[in-house]
């Protein structure tokens, strides 16, 4: 936000929060919205729904962010859209080992933390290596089609092999 967009550090940290305060907001909402909708559809199709949607809609929104010019307004909004959408099918995300196999489901979150603990390690120097050379737009919408890129395959993976049904393994 300071190289491309010019918000000094002060106001920078407080504009880094928008992706958090949305997720505080909507988190609720679209609890709401999947159990209401887990009483009339499977489980599965809506685990797969809600994650598909929240994951293809925050890469479109990562795209559309790296093509905002230094409107800060725009730019803050969009993120904090992204902020929005990203926690819908990072919900699914969380809950879905309950679903599976409740008996299991710590080990599970823990060993799924503890993989992507590794990828956030990769993600930080992914970042470093594509915006080296003075962090210009250009090499933030490469960081940008990146991720875009990783939740697109995370929603398509799910699709395919995601489940909302007890495994029969977890008993």
């Amino acid at each position: 936000m300071h190289d491309v967009l010019g918000f000094n550090m002060t106001k920078n940290g407080i504009f880094s929060t928008a992706p958090f305060l949305a997720a505080f907001v909507m988190i609720p909402v679209y609890n709401s919205i999947v159990d209401w909708l887990r009483g009339r559809l499977s489980t599965t199709v809506v685990r797969k729904t809600a994650c598909v949607v929240g994951f293809t809609s925050t890469a479109v929104l990562l795209v559309v962010a790296g093509y905002i010019s230094c409107d800060r307004t725009l730019a803050v909004g969009t993120i904090f859209a992204v902020g929005a959408v990203a926690c819908l099918g990072m919900s699914i995300v969380f809950v879905n080992p309950q679903d599976l196999a409740p008996l299991h489901a710590g080990k599970i979150v823990g060993l799924s933390f503890a993989f992507s603990s590794v990828g956030a390690s990769a993600a930080t120097m992914a970042v470093g290596s594509l915006t080296h050379e003075g962090s210009t737009r250009l090499e933030w919408q490469d960081v940008f089609y990146l991720t875009a890129l990783i939740h697109i395959v995370g929603a398509i993976v799910f699709l395919i092999f995601g489940s909302g049904k007890r495994q029969s393994w977890a008993d």
